[in-house]
């Protein structure tokens, strides 16, 4: 029974949601497809990581070709300079 303008609910009347077990399977299937893309997106995040890797270890490397050659031009000129300097000096 209502009792009169206190919204109390007789002893009868339940309040809630019932979950069946249809349900409960259902959101049991979505959840393993949505692990099951995680695990895929995971594995193209490691493949993308080792291709970054391998690109940058790459540039790395060939920087090194190049520091020799431009030391050995710089010096070269820095002597040049410095005798003309001193041809200039002298002469």
């Amino acid at each position: 029974m209502v009792s009169e303008g206190d919204g109390m609910h007789d002893q009868g009347e339940t309040l809630g949601v019932r979950i069946g077990a249809r349900e409960i399977y259902d959101e049991v299937v979505g959840l393993r497809e949505d692990v099951r893309s995680l695990g895929q997106q995971g594995e193209s995040v490691d493949e993308t990581l080792e291709d970054h890797e391998t690109r940058i270890r790459s540039l790395e490397g060939e920087r090194g070709k190049f520091v020799l050659p431009v030391a050995l031009i710089t010096a070269v000129a820095t002597v040049v300079a410095a005798g003309l300097t001193v041809a200039k000096v002298a002469g």
